[in-house]
């Protein structure tokens, strides 16, 4: 197992994931999506839903290194070929790692990376948590 493959656990655990097309399709349009995954092997179908739920939105898409098997394996969720990260932090962490392993996702990985401490801000923002820097 790999430190990617690790990340996904957590997040599964911390209930950051929307697992499947529908849920995924539902988290991008509500706006709570850091990232869009598509599995290595998606059929052309579950890529073009992809495609249409990020078009128009600051959501990034990309095709992750395992199989719909290993994924389902590792979320515990038969079929699994998409899957959308509901936190900023976890998905930068994740396609960080991911980076680590190949360089095709470290475009990504500086885009959430530079994305983070705004969505930090507006997380403590709407918890009332807003800090007085004097």
């Amino acid at each position: 197992m790999d430190k990617a493959s690790n990340y996904l656990g957590i997040m599964r655990k911390a209930g950051k994931l929307a697992i499947g097309e529908v849920d995924s399709g539902s988290a991008v349009r509500g706006g709570k999506t850091a990232v869009l995954c598509l599995a290595q092997d998606a059929s052309d179908n579950a890529r073009r839903r992809a495609e249409g739920f990020v078009y128009g939105r600051n959501t990034p898409l990309i095709r992750l290194p395992y199989e719909k098997e290993t994924l389902s394996r590792l979320l515990g969720k038969p079929g699994c070929s998409m899957i959308a990260v509901l936190d900023a932090g976890l998905a930068s962490a994740f396609v960080t790692a991911l980076a680590q392993q190949d360089e095709q996702y470290a475009a990504v990985a500086e885009r959430l990376q530079t994305r983070t401490p705004s969505a930090k801000a507006r997380s403590s923002a709407r918890n009332g948590k807003r800090r007085n820097n004097v």
